[in-house]
């Protein structure tokens, strides 16, 4: 009786220290300074697997850590996944999270409509400053072969030229002014 117990016992712990061997993927992205795109992926041959997510929804999450440059300033940041020809994934969400893991965008649902590429901005109403982020990729991993591959897209203010008739036009305005100024000493 206590062999059969204490052999029960082992066999769990087994069971339960296999379970915990698969931790969720994480991988660094680098610095990233705009205008960027930086590609991301995985699959059931590299490192996608089952996590330690205990959900029914979710079973895996994946964490990309990037940096924004010092001169980095964004104006959006845009999470783009292809799924061509995947089918053993399910439920994906993305999310933002700053430097000290507080949520910077909440969970976003990606659209997965058969082999086409989906786009979900990541950028929190606040605006992105320099500094360190974590883009957090989570789903229901069905069955093997699956993956996911997509871009962080980093986009910079666009630049607004100066029109050539500002300075005409500041020009003529102190030609008036000397004009006005001359006809007053007179």
């Amino acid at each position: 009786m206590t062999t059969r117990y204490l052999r029960n016992l082992v066999w769990l712990a087994c069971l339960t220290a296999t379970g915990a061997a698969h931790a969720d993927y994480v991988s660094n992205l680098g610095v990233i300074n705009a205008p960027a795109a930086i590609a991301f992926s995985n699959s059931t041959d590299t490192n996608l697997s089952v996590g330690t997510i205990v959900a029914p929804l979710y079973n895996f999450r994946d964490r990309w850590t990037f940096t924004l440059g010092e001169n980095a300033s964004l104006t959006s940041l845009v999470a783009s996944f292809s799924f061509a020809g995947t089918f053993g994934l399910d439920n994906i969400q993305v999310n933002l999270l700053n430097a000290v893991g507080v949520v910077a965008v909440g969970w976003q649902n990606v659209t997965m409509n058969g082999p086409f590429t989906t786009s979900v901005s990541v950028t929190p109403v606040s605006g992105l400053t320099a500094g360190d982020y974590t883009l957090q990729v989570r789903g229901l991993l069905l069955n093997p072969p699956a993956s996911y591959s997509g871009n962080l897209i980093a986009a910079a203010p666009a630049v607004v030229p100066l029109p050539a008739a500002l300075p005409m036009l500041l020009l003529g305005l102190g030609a008036l002014g000397a004009a006005a100024r001359k006809r007053k000493q007179r």
